[in-house]
């Protein structure tokens, strides 16, 4: 499916919800719930990839990787939304030089954390409209750099 289709299935569905006269409060609350399992992931990840890499001796590098497939909004193509698992092919897929500039290797936990991506189908699926959306995003990203 095109990622404006997934895109219109989210507003689809929540135009259905709405057609069966479903209380906008319900709504909001379902919402919400995704929301804050989503903030809920992402600052649970970043909390073990903290753990890990204080277990390690500490970190080498303050670098993280927070995937946001997001391209809805995309002038041309819906490219951007497939970037986070290309980003992360080319990072671990063993080919590459790993090493940085400074002889650092990303392939080290301690240099550099994968934290996953912020679930912003599952956001956009259940209705959640774009300033909202930015809003989660944003909180992702504080609660990444928190860790």
């Amino acid at each position: 499916m095109s990622s404006s289709g997934v895109v219109r299935r989210g507003i689809h569905y929540l135009q259905k919800l709405k057609a069966a006269n479903i209380p906008s409060d319900l709504i909001e609350k379902g919402q919400n719930r995704v929301i804050d399992a989503s903030l809920t992931l992402i600052r649970e990840r970043a909390k073990l990839k903290g753990e890990l890499v204080r277990a390690l001796g500490g970190a080498l590098a303050s670098t993280s990787l927070l995937g946001v497939p997001l391209g809805h909004n995309s002038s041309f193509l819906q490219g951007p939304a497939f970037a986070p698992p290309r980003i992360r092919e080319a990072i671990w897929c063993g080919s590459t030089n790993s090493a940085t500039e400074e002889g650092k290797e990303l392939n080290d936990p301690r240099v550099l954390t994968d934290v996953g991506d912020v679930p912003v189908q599952e956001i956009r699926d259940c209705g959640v409209d774009d300033d909202r959306l930015m809003s989660v995003i944003s909180e992702s990203v504080k609660l990444v750099m928190e860790e």
